[in-house]
């Protein structure tokens, strides 16, 4: 679940130039500052990509969460945490405003990474 989720991530990535009109965004400030965000986010979109094939190649080693795998869940169940409080408090709604369907679909990804990768974890520790 988890990897096909963030493979599923990182695919929404790549449509954020289109979905968020990065192109007139991106004129407005300067260039290296565009530059840095764009790098910074398609270094993101690399490292989705691989932790989401990662996640699948190796989903029985992650699923018995032991050695390296239990520190690859630790990581991403927490990194999945912090997006998913992220999102609740840095995008807050604005009052009277309905959610946009995006970003109920990101609260529900991002609560199901975190408890995908989390569950093989607690099952280790109490099984």
């Amino acid at each position: 679940m988890g990897g096909v989720l963030t493979l599923l991530m990182a695919f929404l990535h790549t449509r954020f130039y289109r979905m968020f009109n990065w192109k007139t965004d991106f004129e407005k400030i300067s260039k290296l500052n565009s530059k840095i965000i764009y790098t910074i986010h398609q270094a993101l979109l690399f490292l989705f990509i691989i932790i989401g094939l990662i996640s699948l190649i190796h989903a029985q080693e992650l699923s018995r969460s032991y050695g390296l795998a239990a520190g690859f869940n630790l990581f991403l169940s927490l990194f999945w945490l912090w997006r998913l409080l992220w999102q609740l408090v840095y995008f807050k709604r604005e009052k009277g405003k309905k959610q946009p369907p995006l970003v109920v679909f990101l609260i529900s990804a991002f609560a199901i990474l975190f408890v995908s990768y989390l569950i093989p974890m607690i099952y280790r520790i109490l099984g």
